[in-house]
């Protein structure tokens, strides 16, 4: 896969940023990653930046950080589970940060969307 569409699947599969099982309450079915909302904001040599929503029940694939990415949320929260290190809850006005090659998934738990900025650093 060229870089820009790993990067892209990365992202839309993150976190983010950024994963465990949670239902989704009021539609009754799981939120995939075909559910998120994806706005790529800028994409150049040095870094790529998307604004995802991501709907209640939103259950990320496990996956390894394509680069060195920052999560900061920008309304609601999610869950980052990252192998090795556990589970932590990332509300708004937060950051997380995945090293490029860090396992780690994302979900929404809530019953509200959550909007995250995601940041991927592009290595030379």
């Amino acid at each position: 896969m060229p870089e820009n569409r790993t990067l892209r699947w990365a992202a839309a599969l993150a976190a983010a940023v950024l994963g465990a099982a949670a239902l989704v309450a009021a539609r009754g079915h799981d939120a995939r990653a075909q559910d998120v909302g994806e706005t790529l904001l800028l994409d150049n040599d040095r870094v790529t930046v998307y604004e995802f929503l991501f709907p209640p029940g939103f259950r990320g694939e496990e996956h390894a950080a394509a680069a060195n990415e920052f999560a900061y949320v920008l309304d609601g929260e999610f869950v980052v589970v990252t192998k090795g290190q556990g589970t932590r809850t990332v509300k708004r006005g937060e950051v997380e940060y995945a090293a490029k090659g860090t396992i780690h998934a994302s979900l929404n738990e809530t019953s509200r969307p959550a909007r995250v900025l995601v940041v991927m650093l592009k290595g030379h």
